[in-house]
């Protein structure tokens, strides 16, 4: 008996006559269809270099998230390193390069960051190389971002590209300049090698230890004038030699210097722009020029300094007093190094003092202002939006501290000297898109498709934010027709005092971080004491010998008190006519106040706490308050106090 086919066999059947509709494939009947076959991922190229100064065959290993890969250098320098397409694209990558015997001593590092944005770099072909990517050229620049990042982390290597970002925005722009000088000092001086890297050592360690390169620093100091400044300007030239780091079409730079003051560049497409300090609140036309990483901006009469001095004329020995004049002709921005979300730049002014009424005795003559040969600072420089877009408020009202241009002004109210010098704003958001801040006055707000803040006041006058970095806003400020009118760059952020609020300052020493690499024995600090008083502490070692004395320091003493979730910090003095040196409170007899500060923070980071910085002085004769500043800061926390005084 034939049993009855069922539906599955019909349609066996079917397939059987019809391979090819049914995808099959064999070479007959009953044989099993082919898999169609996926081609494998594309790898993954990195193809880099290092310095021309190293060997052939120098070790260049890739760390992936635990895997290591590795491969040798050519006789040009170059590497090459093929991944496998599977990578994951949430690998941290790090690349290390290690010369071989006589250039053992030489250990670089690069952090590429996150395989997913390396990828995004790469493109269609998935080969990364230094023209996409300058990191990719392993060198004492890269080797010194490494290092001042895992001092950063207390040693540690960032693990993730948040962590990373994080540490790369704290580096300091001029240290790390210093910080790579001192490695190729170290490589190309032999006898300066054995004072900075000891036997078994490696460059590496020098970039990763504060000690090892304050001991540097301290050893091109006092090898002569030009040692350091030589060494920095070797460096800088070396690296801006491998790509061009910037945009290719300019429309405005935000400078960021270490400390809390900025500078902001508009560029016109006349070849002109415009250049805003918030220092004086000024705003200076430039004519610009650029080569491939250098823009040069020149000036048109900026007088910066106006004096009165006695000179001998005539050489007769008789000094007569003449009008001086110091004036900023030009300044020059290098492209030196790519970071995240920045750019390292070198940034160099050029000066002339003059004498308008003597000109015809006594001509223009260089001035050195910044007594630094014109090795000029770094800086970073931000072009772009990498941050987080704005947070806008949903359902309750939120409090901002956002930057501003400056606001400066200089008044003599019943003949007194008076300053406002104010570079952030408190500003109040509502959902229903309106808001005031305490400078700018009401506005209406909204967020443009980009994530940047538009803010119109109720001046007429429009404020955009750009989130440039995390914590970092540049802000550029227009009139009722468009124009440009004001530019800034500053730190900022949502203040959230559930989330953080003055009791977040414990006692300790809190200190500025101008720059604690250039001169160790130039700092500022705050003690902040359990017993609620209070010590402000500016050090100069005054005579170079190398020990900060108690005569030495500008000392104030004062207290602290947590008041409307503000930190207060007031420091008084004597009130003469004899004595004005600083005492503790004006309970006292004859003691008054004479600086106070707010610190409304808004953010902390480990041991940075960010703040809107109110900082008041008082003319302690009479105690009238003559200088009203505002800026955004960040002050770190250290358990001790970074130099120690010595008594006289």
């Amino acid at each position: 008996m034939t049993s009855k086919p069922s539906v599955g066999s019909y349609a066996a059947l079917i397939c059987i006559a019809m391979l090819t509709a049914c995808g099959g494939g064999g070479t007959g009947y009953g044989s099993s269809p082919e898999p169609i076959a996926t081609p494998p991922p594309a790898p993954f190229v990195i193809s880099g270099t290092v310095p021309t100064f190293l060997d052939q065959g120098t070790e260049v290993s890739l760390s992936l998230s635990g895997e290591t890969f590795t491969t040798a250098t050519d006789a040009q320098g170059r590497y090459e390193l093929t991944l496998s397409g599977d990578v994951a694209d949430s690998s941290f990558a790090v690349m290390n390069a290690q010369g071989q015997g006589s250039q053992s001593f030489i250990e670089f590092k690069s952090v590429l960051g996150q395989v997913s944005a390396l990828k995004a770099l790469a493109g269609s072909d998935n080969t990364l190389t230094v023209d996409e990517f300058a990191a990719t050229h392993i060198s004492e620049m890269t080797t010194a971002a490494a290092g001042l990042a895992m001092i950063e982390r207390s040693g540690v290597m960032a693990d993730s590209g948040d962590a990373w970002r994080a540490s790369a925005l704290n580096i300091n722009a001029e240290e790390l300049l210093i910080a790579s000088s001192a490695i190729r000092l170290a490589i190309n001086n032999p006898d300066m090698r054995l004072g900075m890297i000891p036997d078994g050592e490696t460059t590496m360690g020098l970039a990763t230890s504060t000690e090892a390169l304050y001991s540097a620093v301290e050893m091109m100091n006092a090898a002569g004038d030009t040692t350091k400044v030589d060494a920095k300007m070797e460096t800088i030239q070396s690296a801006a030699a491998i790509k061009l780091q910037r945009p290719e079409s300019l429309e405005h730079i935000f400078i960021f210097e270490p400390g809390y003051r900025s500078s902001a560049y508009q560029f016109l497409s006349d070849g002109t722009g415009n250049r805003f300090n918030n220092s004086r609140n000024e705003v200076r036309e430039f004519a610009w020029t650029e080569a491939e990483k250098t823009i040069e901006f020149y000036y048109d009469n900026w007088v910066v300094e106006s004096n009165t001095v006695k000179i001998d004329i005539d050489g007769d020995g008789i000094e007569e007093e003449v009008h001086e004049e110091v004036v900023l002709t030009k300044t020059d921005l290098v492209f030196v190094s790519e970071q995240a979300d920045y750019d390292v730049v070198n940034i160099t002014d050029y000066f002339i003092k003059r004498y308008p009424d003597n000109a015809d005795t006594l001509p223009d003559e260089p001035f050195d202002k910044y007594e630094d040969k014109n090795a000029g600072r770094g800086a970073k420089a931000f072009f772009a939006s990498t941050g987080d877009s704005f947070n806008q408020p949903q359902s309750d009202i939120s409090e901002w501290i956002l930057p501003i241009p400056g606001r400066w002004s200089e008044e003599y109210p019943d003949g007194r000297f008076y300053r406002r010098d104010i570079t952030f704003d408190f500003m109040i958001f509502d959902p229903a898109n309106v808001g005031a801040g305490a400078e700018i006055g009401s506005f209406d707000w909204q967020v443009n498709s980009d994530g940047h803040l538009l803010i119109t006041t109720e001046h007429g006058t429009s404020l955009e934010y750009l989130p440039l970095a995390n914590r970092v806003w540049g802000v550029i400020e227009r009139d009722d027709s468009g124009s440009v009118i004001g530019m800034n760059v500053t730190f900022g952020g949502e203040r959230d005092y559930d989330e953080v609020n003055a009791n977040a300052f414990t006692p300790g020493v809190y200190t500025l971080e101008w720059s604690w690499l250039d001169d160790r024995n130039s700092q500022f600090w705050i003690d902040i004491n359990r017993d609620g008083s209070a010590r402000s502490v500016w050090t100069t070692d005054h005579n170079g010998d190398g020990i900060v004395t108690v005569s030495e320091s500008q000392i104030n003493t004062g207290d602290w008190s947590n008041q409307f979730e503000n930190l207060m910090i007031n420091f008084y003095r004597n009130n003469g006519p004899d004595n004005y040196d600083p005492c503790a409170s004006d309970e006292l007899e004859g003691c008054v106040i004479y600086n106070r500060r707010f610190w409304d923070i808004f953010a902390v980071d480990g041991d940075r706490f960010y703040v809107g910085h109110n900082h008041n002085f008082f003319d302690y004769l009479d105690d009238v308050q003559t200088r009203y500043i505002l800026d955004a800061r960040y002050w770190v926390r250290l358990d001790e106090a970074p130099i120690e005084l010595v008594e006289d």
